[in-house]
């Protein structure tokens, strides 16, 4: 039982600090906003510079389409250009409802 309780304890502490990430990464996005609508290249603070630029958005083609479109791709085509990543964990956080 300790355990869990333990556990349970672990959950509502990473909740916590999906909570405060949540809120810095939102002022993070105000400050980043207010020195882009400065139109200046470069910022100068006491503590750190930051720079301004603007990059075009990262193009993606879809392959999979196309192949469609040229032709039904066969299965050994697709297999033999596919690729993958490691493995991984994820730990979604939300809420408990009805908690306070």
């Amino acid at each position: 039982m300790n355990s869990v309780l333990n556990m349970g304890d672990l959950v509502d502490q990473l909740l916590a600090v999906k909570a405060q990430l949540a809120e810095l990464e939102a002022r993070e996005k105000e400050l980043k906003d207010c020195l882009v609508a400065t139109g200046e290249k470069t910022i100068e603070g006491m503590l750190a510079r930051a720079s301004v630029s603007y990059c075009d958005g990262r193009a993606k083609v879809d392959w999979e389409s196309i192949a469609h479109k040229l032709g039904t791709p066969s299965r050994q085509l697709i297999t033999a250009h596919t690729t993958y990543g490691q493995p991984f964990h994820v730990v979604r956080v939300s809420a408990r409802k009805g908690s306070k």
